[in-house]
């Protein structure tokens, strides 16, 4: 199994992104379920029993020095045509929250991934079309207000392929 720690995200924003993907009606071979959707902090991979347990006793002081704080949504973006994503307007507490987590994954020995933080909600992956992807052929955003929530916590996931939804939360931990 995988693990990961993440943001997860308020059951209103998930509707709300999924009746936004589900009106594309375009043919990616992958949409992620609803119940999924979440911004990654740390994607952790194989974890022992150990190292679990390390997260669990050191994550909590990390988290809790950030106070809750709002994040708002802003377009759909694609890296290549691999994945479909929303984006979340640039927030400083992000990013310091995101480098403080990263940061005791990385003491507890765990390889993480050195490319550029860029926080999404993945929404689907792989696409299927006759034609070449663009997001020209789309909307980009969703009508309407800007969809702002509240981050309260980072929780701890574990990954399971072979269900749906795949994500289990295991452990929350507390932001102030």
């Amino acid at each position: 199994m995988h693990y990961f720690l993440a943001i997860p995200l308020p059951n209103e924003v998930k509707k709300r992104l999924h009746a936004f993907i589900s009106e594309w009606g375009a043919p990616f071979r992958l949409f992620v379920h609803e119940a999924d959707y979440h911004i990654t902090l740390a994607f952790l991979g194989r974890a022992t029993e150990a190292e679990r347990k390390q997260i669990v006793e050191m994550m909590p002081d990390v988290v809790k020095k950030h106070q809750s704080f709002s994040l708002q949504l802003s377009e759909v973006y694609s890296f290549g045509s691999r994945i479909l994503w929303y984006g979340v307007k640039e927030e400083p507490r992000l990013f310091s929250l995101r480098q403080d987590v990263y940061n005791v994954c990385q003491r507890i020995g765990f390889s993480l991934d050195s490319r550029p933080f860029t926080p999404h909600i993945t929404l689907a992956k792989k696409w299927g079309g006759s034609f070449p992807f663009s997001l020209d052929t789309y909307p980009r955003k969703m009508e309407g207000e800007d969809i702002r929530f509240f981050v309260h916590d980072v929780v701890l996931y574990e990954t399971h392929m072979d269900q749906t939804p795949k994500y289990k939360p295991l452990m929350r931990f507390p932001l102030s």
